[in-house]
């Protein structure tokens, strides 16, 4: 009978999910978005607003995105098991990945084709002051949550020595950057929603309006691309960052126990969670026994400087050959 070891989560996986952050971050962010594609909505049909319906659509995109996101980092906190040695972690970006293409057929498809169909019927806009009212309160949801997802991200920011944004566009996190730019696009796309209806006031021609709808669908399939394209990285197996990955083969290569790194890989098994593979030539000065306890040693001193190693493999082997000499770094 195979025996299913304990499955390594990294200390920094471990502390966010003690921490609660990232579900509060989306319930925050789906109570948000539902109250304001219902608005929108409502909105949009009271003054005929083809820029308010795609908005509509965009809220409605984002509610199913937090699901979606929910889902995965539920999924991503599961054990091992025998069909999945290495945990669910790479569901966590999976899932975000599906919360991608989702924003793109609900809310960039649906709102271009709303701008297309509304550009050869033309309709007048009305609504009066309900029209803007929801468009306030959409604005300040929107920007509660923004606040959140950012807060959180600043946060974890300063952690890896990162400013806010790059944190956001580099970060193995996918919660953290699919709000936070989620919510960015959503105060943009207020702010397209009420050009397109103010000039469509002033012009009394719906065009506008039908316009802002355009821009907002092509914002909304621009932004799930942005987000899906690093997620496909994740998914396929992306190494650890290059100044990270120098790092570590720093520390295993000046190891007095190490005489020399045959291979070395550093890849992503999941949110904030990194595999440490190693093949290496061991000093002919230490006995078994000494090796050991370096190699626990050394294992230790990794996940100290790198907290977000989730498990190592290291390879002692006494032969070199042509093919595992390569070094990779």
């Amino acid at each position: 009978m195979v025996r299913i070891t304990p499955q390594q989560r990294s200390a920094t996986a471990l502390r966010r999910a003690a921490e609660g952050r990232s579900e509060r971050t989306i319930v925050i962010a789906l109570i948000a978005n539902i109250i304001i594609a219902i608005a929108k909505l409502i909105g949009g049909l009271v003054s005929g607003s083809t820029g308010m319906l795609a908005e509509a659509a965009h809220s409605a995109a984002d509610s199913v995105n937090e699901i979606f996101l929910a889902i995965g980092l539920h999924r991503a906190g599961q054990p091992a098991d025998a069909a999945h040695p290495l945990g669910h972690g790479r569901e966590g970006f999976l899932w975000a990945f599906m919360a991608a293409i989702s924003s793109f057929l609900i809310g960039g498809c649906l709102s271009i084709a709303m701008a297309i169909a509304e550009l050869k019927a033309r309709h007048p806009v009305t609504g009066g002051l309900t029209a803007w009212i929801i468009l306030g309160i959409a604005f300040t949801a929107d920007g509660v949550s923004w606040l959140q997802s950012m807060r959180q991200a600043s946060s974890q920011a300063r952690e890896y020595g990162m400013s806010v944004w790059r944190y956001i566009f580099r970060s193995s996190d996918p919660v953290v950057r699919a709000v936070a730019v989620e919510d960015s696009a959503a105060l943009i796309g207020v702010f397209v929603a009420a050009i397109g209806l103010l000039l469509s006031k002033i012009l009394r021609s719906s065009v506008p309006d039908s316009l802002a709808s355009l821009v907002i669908g092509l914002l909304l399939a621009v932004t799930a691309f942005g987000l899906a394209r690093p997620l496909a990285d994740f998914l396929v197996g992306r190494s650890l960052p290059l100044p990270l990955l120098q790092k570590l083969h720093e520390m295993i290569e000046e190891d007095p126990a190490i005489e020399e790194i045959l291979s070395l890989r550093a890849m992503y098994s999941g949110p904030e969670e990194v595999i440490v593979m190693a093949k290496v030539r061991p000093s002919k000065l230490m006995n078994i026994e000494q090796l050991t306890r370096a190699m626990d040693d050394l294992d230790r001193r990794i996940r100290l400087a790198l907290p977000i190693v989730a498990d190592i493999f290291i390879d002692v082997t006494g032969s070199l050959t042509e093919e595992n000499s390569r070094l990779v770094t």
